[in-house]
C-alpha cells in the first residue's frame, strides 16, 4: 500500500498568535476528552503521523479518524494530561508549527486493539507536535515520542529475554 499524499501546507508564515491559541484547541480537545472538538480544527485531507501510527500502518486521515485516534488513546489512558513545555518554534517560509510536550497519567484502560488490558501503572513521556496549517486548520501533524519507552513504563514491553 503506497503512503498518503502529505496535504499541501500554506506557503506563508504562520501568524504565532494564532498557532499559540490553536494548540490551546487542540490540547484541550485531549485534556477534556472530546475528541469530537478536533472536527472543528483540522482539514478534511488532515494526516496524523505518528510513531503509533508508523508502528501499526494505522492511516489517520481526515477529521472523523483523527477525533477516533484520540478515542483510541484515552481509551487506553483515560486520565492522560498533556501539558505544553517550552515555547513554540515556527517556520518563516510556510504555515509551520511545533510544540513540545510532556504527557502523564496512567494506563488504566485497555488497548484495543491490540486488546491489551491496562495495568494500572503511571507514565510520563515527552514529545513533540510539527504541524502544517491551511488556512485556520491543521492539515498534517508529524509527532515524535519515545514509544518503546512508553510500552515499558505501562509494562507492555518487558524487553527482549534470552
Amino acid at each position: 500500500m503506497a503512503a498518503p499524499t502529505r496535504p499541501e501546507a500554506d506557503r506563508r508564515p504562520l501568524d504565532r498568535d494564532f498557532a499559540v491559541a490553536w494548540y490551546r484547541r487542540w490540547i484541550g480537545a485531549w485534556n477534556d476528552n472530546r475528541p469530537d472538538l478536533v472536527a472543528d480544527i483540522v482539514t478534511e485531507d488532515f494526516l496524523l503521523d505518528s510513531p503509533t501510527t508508523r508502528h501499526t500502518g494505522w492511516l489517520v486521515q481526515g477529521p472523523a479518524a483523527a477525533g477516533d485516534y484520540i478515542g483510541y488513546v484515552l481509551a487506553a489512558y483515560p486520565d492522560l494530561e498533556w501539558e505544553v513545555t517550552d515555547p513554540p518554534l515556527y517556520s518563516d517560509e510556510i504555515a509551520r508549527a511545533a510544540f513540545t510536550w510532556r504527557g502523564t497519567g496512567h494506563f488504566t484502560g485497555r488497548l484495543d486493539p491490540p486488546g491489551v488490558p491496562g495495568t494500572g501503572l503511571p507514565f510520563a513521556f515527552a514529545g513533540l507536535e510539527v504541524f502544517d496549517f491551511r488556512g485556520d486548520r491543521a492539515c498534517y501533524l508529524n509527532a515524535s515520542y519515545d514509544l518503546l519507552g512508553l510500552m515499558r513504563q505501562i509494562g507492555v514491553y518487558r524487553g527482549a529475554t534470552r
